[in-house]
């Protein structure tokens, strides 16, 4: 039988081990040069920038780093619309101690939209050396050599019919962007990002954003205390690049950026340098016309208040406050800011907390961003807080925007500014779209102690308002938004917060401000005494103290004794002691007022033992730099000697003075005596007059008889007898 044909008349040879083995070889090197090719076909016009060196940067701290550095400086549009051109600017740094000759960067598109918030990370925390990079849609040659250390700057074009994204109602959002760089076959850099694609379609739902920019300053120490503040101070936050000065200038990117101000800074700053005052003055002018809130006074720490059941003091924070924005300060207009919204100081906000709120009269009470339900994309940032004293508005910043703004490195791998508004465009697109509620309206609020770019935040911003599915808002927009209806998990009751004061040493201050508050009363002018001890007790309490709790320590101590020490100025003077012979007595005491006005004052004394009853002494007013005697009124009961203790009080009972004692050595017994020896005598002698009288026969008619002749010369009838002549 003759050997099989094939149809091209080519006769089939045996296939033996070896031809297997050979044809191994030849499929698996056909598909590497396959690999290749795609690399390096063109499929999109590139259009590299002028190349120019830079100074080296650093080197990503990633542990699946490159040899070269790529970071995407640029990509415009930040909302790409169809028939429209993408450019992606990149920025090519050699990190490697070798020369790279003629990169090439190649631009990739991920056509498969994100369906959560958390895909958009997964899509970032890819590793670079991951085959996950998407469809190259075009590339570009640096025809340059890198030395060691140094940048170029090369950009890419996407022609617009190479994009492939579907012009439907339904298509918008974001795609994962990739751009990679490659020498001899091999990748050697790789950053990746988003691209955001805008339909027609007019029927785009909007996520509302809205920002808040904290404006609180150092951890306060009392001006007349020795005791040195940790941290950069007041001067050094308002200079160009400060912390206070970064957001007075992103207050500036937009009106919709809500101010949150400690009035305890705005007031240092007015009374501090020129620097410092013309801060405060540009402050001022900035919050006209936007929502400005006034947090209690140094910013207290809710939790410590809370878990020390404090909420006098925080009374106190919010009523100096409300005082010091309604009052106008060196000719200019008060801060028109509002004073029911309270901070939470995280990290986890308790029920406590939510309780002391709402008994201090909070309508809204900002939490943190770890207070936001697991379900992020389905819950907006205000919801409803219920609490024993009612319910109050709970607004929860969004924890992934936040860190954005303000540290993008802890959630992008070597972030800019362009891939930090591509990210955030691509989280509200997700947000925008997933929203089953309606219109969906988050929150940005920047830790206290945050010094974000305010370049990028105005950069950022500006995005959110040309993107078709967001917008930013003012924050009485977000507290007129419809809250979640879903039933939230109630938050736990207390949380141990360790960096919080502890609850003895906030009662330790609660303590000494009430006491000096109560000696104030014996004056009609308390002001002079009282006069800077509330903002003293509150300084230890400022959440920027949480960052030094043992110098905290010491300013509490500090604190206590100076408040204490103005419970001074009123003396109550030692008396002698005292020997009292009758049952009612006065003993004197003498008072001295070392205070600038005149105090009211009572003495009240206690015995130790029952043989004597005291009574408060009436109210003396004993005037400024005089003294007064105050009587007090002692009673003896029995013959004793007792120690009796003095006090000097208020009107209400309150002590003013360190007590005194003295002796008494009372015995009542002897007036008593001769109160009764001297009454048996009289008694004695009326009864010998009587018998006298009626042994002589005279009569009460005879004795009352009227004489005529003689009446003014004889002497008037006495006890027991007749006058001298009288006949019978």
């Amino acid at each position: 039988m003759g050997a099989r044909v094939r149809c091209t008349g080519t006769p089939r040879r045996p296939v033996t081990p070896r031809r297997r083995a050979a044809s191994s070889i030849l499929l698996a090197a056909l598909v590497t040069l396959l690999g290749l090719g795609a690399l390096a076909a063109p499929t999109a016009s590139a259009v590299p920038a002028p190349v120019g060196l830079t100074t080296p940067t650093p080197t990503p701290t990633r542990d699946d780093a490159l040899p070269l550095r790529v970071q995407i400086t640029e990509v415009s549009p930040a909302v790409l619309r169809p028939g429209e051109d993408l450019v992606v600017t990149a920025r090519l740094t050699n990190t490697s101690a070798d020369q790279i000759v003629d990169p090439r960067v190649l631009v990739h598109l991920e056509r498969i939209r994100p369906g959560s918030r958390a895909d958009l990370q997964v899509w970032l925390d890819e590793p670079l050396t991951g085959q996950r990079v998407g469809n190259r849609v075009a590339q570009a040659t640096t025809a340059t050599a890198l030395a060691p250390g140094t940048s170029v700057d090369v950009a890419v074009t996407v022609a617009a019919d190479s994009v492939g994204l579907l012009d439907r109602p339904d298509t918008w959002g974001a795609r994962g962007l990739a751009v990679q760089a490659v020498a001899g076959g091999q990748r050697i850099g790789l950053q990746r990002s988003f691209v955001l694609w805008a339909t027609e379609s007019d029927d785009v739902p909007q996520a509302r954003v809205s920002v808040l920019a904290p404006v609180i300053g150092p951890a306060p120490v009392p001006a007349d205390l020795d005791l040195p503040a940790p941290g950069p101070t007041l001067s050094e936050l308002v200079q160009p690049g400060g912390r206070l000065d970064s957001m007075l200038a992103i207050a500036r990117t937009s009106p919709d950026v809500a101010l949150v101000v400690d009035p305890a800074v705005l007031a240092s700053a007015r009374a501090g340098t020129d620097a410092t005052a013309a801060w405060a003055g540009d402050l001022a002018a900035a919050a006209v016309g936007r929502d400005v809130v006034a947090l209690p006074w140094s910013d207290p720490d809710l939790t410590a208040l809370a878990h020390a059941d404090a909420p006098g003091l925080l009374d106190v924070a919010v009523e100096t406050s409300a005082t010091a924005v309604t009052t106008a300060v060196d000719g200019g207009r008060p801060l028109s800011a509002r004073t029911d919204v309270l901070w939470a100081p995280g990290p986890v906000t308790d029920q406590s907390t939510i309780d002391l709120a709402a008994r201090s009269g909070a309508s809204v009470l900002v939490l943190s961003p770890d207070d936001l339900p697991e379900d992020v994309e389905a819950a907006g940032a205000r919801s409803e807080l219920t609490s024993s004293a009612g319910t109050i508005a709970g607004l929860v910043p969004d924890a992934t925007l936040t860190t954005l703004l303000a540290d993008p490195a802890e959630l992008m791998p070597d972030p800019t500014g362009a891939t930090v508004v591509q990210r955030v465009l691509a989280e509200l697109s997700v947000l925008a779209r997933g929203s089953d509620q309606g219109l969906q309206h988050v929150l940005i609020a920047f830790p206290r102690d945050a010094d974000p770019d305010a370049d990028l935040v105005e950069r950022v911003l500006a995005a959110v308002q040309g993107a078709p599915w967001s917008r930013t808002a003012p924050l009485t927009a977000l507290l007129g938004a419809r809250g979640s209806t879903d039933e939230a998990e109630a938050p736990p009751a207390t949380v141990d917060v360790p960096d919080a004061l502890a609850p003895a040493q906030v009662q330790r201050l609660v303590g000494a401000r009430d006491a000096t508050v109560a000696f104030a009363t014996v004056t009609e002018d308390a002001g002079p005494l009282l006069a800077g001890v509330d903002t003293a007790v509150l300084a230890p309490l400022a959440t920027a103290w949480r960052e030094e709790p043992t110098l905290r320590g010491r300013l509490v101590d500090a604190v206590v004794d100076a408040v204490d020490a103005r419970r001074v100025g009123l003396t109550l003077a030692r008396a002698s002691a005292q020997y009292l012979v009758s049952a009612n007595n006065t003993v004197r005491f003498s008072v001295r007022n070392d205070l600038p006005a005149d105090a009211a004052v009572r003495v009240q004394t206690t015995p130790r033992k029952a043989c004597l009853r005291i009574e408060p002494s009436e109210t003396v007013v004993v005037p400024a730099g005089g003294e007064e005697v105050v009587p007090v009124a002692v009673h003896a009961i029995a013959n004793c000697e007792v120690v009796v203790e003095a006090v000097l009080t208020s009107t209400d009972g309150t002590p003013l003075a360190e007590p005194v004692t003295f002796v008494v050595r009372a015995s009542p017994t002897i007036e008593s005596v001769g109160t009764a020896v001297v009454g048996v005598l009289l008694a004695v002698g009326l009864v010998l007059g009587v018998v006298r009288t009626v042994r002589r026969g005279q009569s009460a008619r005879r004795g009352a008889r009227r004489v005529h002749d003689d009446a003014g010369t004889r002497p008037l009838p006495v006890l027991g007898g007749t006058p001298e002549g009288d006949d019978a």
